[in-house]
């Protein structure tokens, strides 16, 4: 039996990151050297019948070598051109370099994710980094249907820093509007009014967000402890908000006669929303996703030894035009040859620019 690392050592042999695999599926994946006028020429080649082209360097550099979205749109004014970088392709900052984890310091995510004993903390995901090819994809769709009404392509500029903005942005006008930075209250929605925590249990961690009024009620029912409300230490939301270590200090003592499982089997039952905890690798075993076969599962390849692996696929489903993956993530240059042949390059081209290490 092959363990867990020999699978990582193999993926990793050929170049197959796990992030790799998460996002390439259906893709195919050629190389090409554009800072040779020879690499040029087939770029530009390519986009002439290209309906997209999507680029994430620095700031300039497409333009530098002549394959700018004003040099495309000379040869194809249908194209729509998407940029993405850090922080926009104008401003003082857009030559900077960024990666996730600075544009979260720098956007203020940071600056409200964490508790003041841990002070600021990144996500630990690169949120950034997914929510800006989401953003990507969104504003390309809207590009195409304005390309159905007037004819033309058109430049999108995607700025990292100006993603992380919008997926906080009740937090940034709060802050626009003279209410400053939140104070750290990691899992927990302090104001007194609401029952927002997570709590431990008889076993494991449960996330409760028992928020509007009737909720808080159900909540209350569900834990037998109708008497909390009532509290004279808890009766007002000023109150709570004084007593907040001591309100939920009797929440968590009610809680940990059963395990986070079960209380959340009961939550459910009684409409408040609730989830336990669950690690990562417990997470991706939930039948609600098995049943809505949201992983796509790859038998590997057996002439390179890739290992069987399985993919997320789209967080939507379409009626008319089902999501679906044909093909696995491509090896690096996979289809180099087959994408230019389709450009009509033939064999002793494709040697030639193999020769001149263009492609």
């Amino acid at each position: 039996m092959r363990v867990a690392h020999e699978f990582e050592s193999e993926f990793l042999r050929q170049n197959m990151a796990r992030v790799f695999l998460a996002f390439n599926s259906n893709k195919r994946s050629m190389t090409l050297r554009f800072d040779v006028s020879e690499g040029r020429d087939v770029f530009l080649k390519m986009a002439r019948d290209a309906d997209v082209v999507i680029e994430n360097l620095r700031g300039g550099t497409m333009s530098r070598y002549g394959i700018g979205y004003t040099d495309l749109q000379k040869i194809n004014p249908r194209i729509i051109f998407a940029s993405i970088t850090g922080y926009g392709q104008t401003g003082p900052k857009r030559n900077d370099p960024a990666i996730d984890g600075a544009v979260q310091a720098g956007s203020g995510l940071m600056s409200i994710t964490g508790t003041r004993e841990s002070g600021p903390l990144k996500t630990g995901s690169p949120i950034v980094d997914y929510v800006t090819g989401y953003i990507t994809a969104f504003s390309i769709a809207l590009a195409l249907h304005q390309r159905n009404i007037t004819g033309l392509g058109q430049e999108i500029d995607v700025s990292m820093l100006e993603a992380a903005m919008t997926i906080m942005s009740g937090e940034v006008v709060k802050a626009l509007t003279g209410s400053g930075t939140p104070p750290l209250s990691g899992n927990a929605l302090v104001s007194g009014n609401y029952v927002s925590d997570t709590f431990a249990c008889k076993e494991g961690l449960i996330a409760v967000a028992a928020v509007p009024t009737a909720l808080r009620a159900k909540f209350w029912k569900a834990i037998n402890r109708e008497d909390i409300p009532d509290d004279p230490r808890f009766c007002s939301p000023a109150l709570v908000r004084a007593n907040i270590m001591e309100f939920n200090s009797e929440i968590t003592r009610t809680l940990s006669g059963k395990t986070a499982r079960e209380w959340e089997g009961i939550f459910i039952k009684a409409g408040v929303p609730a989830m336990e905890v669950r690690r990562l690798e417990d997470a991706v075993t939930q039948p609600q996703l098995e049943h809505r076969q949201f992983f796509h599962h790859f038998e590997g390849d057996p002439k390179t030894g890739l290992p069987p692996f399985a993919v997320p696929t789209a967080a939507f489903r379409m009626s008319a035009s089902p999501v679906q993956l044909d093909s696995m993530p491509p090896r690096m240059g996979q289809h180099t040859d087959e994408v230019l042949r389709e450009h009509g390059y033939s064999d002793g081209d494709i040697l030639q620019l193999r020769t001149a290490a263009v492609i």
